[in-house]
C-alpha cells in the first residue's frame, strides 16, 4: 500500500515540475467543465431515447398479444357456435380491442418522443465540432 502511495507522490511531484518549467499545461478548467455537462447532456438524452425504444418494444408486444388470441379464434371457429359463445367471445373482444389501442397508442407516442430526441441530438451535434466529425466518421463506417 505504501508503494502506490509512493507511486502516486512521485508521479504528482513529477507533474509539478513539468507545470513549473512550462513544459506541460493543463486544460483550462472552464473547458473541463463544458465538455463534462456536454457528455452528460448527451448521456441523459441517449438514455431517455433508449427508454423510449423500450416503451415502442412494449407497445408492439402488447399490439401482438390480441393479434395471436384472434388468430387462435379463427383457427378454431369450426369447432363452436358464436351464437352460443357470444358471453365469452363479447368481453374477449373487448379485451382485445383495449389492447390494439393501448399497443397503437405505446407506439405512437414512443415514436413521437423518439423524433423530437432525434433532432435534439442533432442540435447538440450542431453546437459542437467534435461531435459532428464523431458522427460524420461514423457514417462513413
Amino acid at each position: 500500500m505504501t508503494t502506490k502511495t509512493t507511486t502516486v507522490a512521485g508521479l504528482d511531484r513529477d507533474l509539478s515540475k513539468l507545470l513549473a518549467r512550462g513544459l506541460m499545461h493543463l486544460p483550462d478548467q472552464d473547458f473541463l467543465s463544458q465538455k463534462n455537462m456536454l457528455i452528460n447532456e448527451i448521456s441523459l438524452v441517449l438514455a431517455e431515447k433508449r427508454t423510449s425504444l423500450s416503451v415502442m418494444r412494449t407497445g408492439l408486444a402488447v399490439l401482438a398479444l390480441p393479434l395471436s388470441v384472434l388468430s387462435v379464434l379463427i383457427v378454431i371457429s369450426r369447432y363452436y357456435d358464436p351464437g352460443q359463445v357470444m358471453y365469452l367471445l363479447g368481453p374477449l373482444l373487448g379485451i382485445c380491442a383495449g389492447l390494439t389501442l393501448l399497443g397503437v397508442f405505446l407506439i405512437y407516442s414512443a415514436f413521437r418522443r423518439t423524433v423530437a430526441l432525434n433532432r435534439l441530438i442533432a442540435a447538440l451535434k450542431g453546437q459542437n465540432t467534435h461531435l459532428r466529425e464523431l458522427s460524420l466518421l461514423l457514417k462513413e463506417k
